[in-house]
């Protein structure tokens, strides 16, 4: 995990999941916090297509992170 910032009741990180053919993808994960209840949501979407290349996913979704966040 590369990136991983919190800002208000939300926490985003980077992160890279396994794809068909050997090959990796970038992928987003939020956590919410909201009274007792903990929303985890994972998405690949906006990261870029799979790639053979663990370094190069994590990049485009620490890119994507930092947007989503607004950094």
């Amino acid at each position: 995990m590369a990136f991983k910032q919190t800002k208000g009741n939300m926490t985003v990180e980077a992160c890279v999941l396994p794809s068909p053919g050997q090959m990796f993808k970038g992928a987003i994960r939020v956590t919410t916090v909201r009274d007792t209840k903990t929303i985890e949501r994972v998405t690949g979407r906006g990261c870029g297509r799979p790639m053979r290349d663990a370094d190069a996913a994590l990049a485009m979704a620490e890119t994507a992170a930092r947007q989503m966040i607004g950094v």
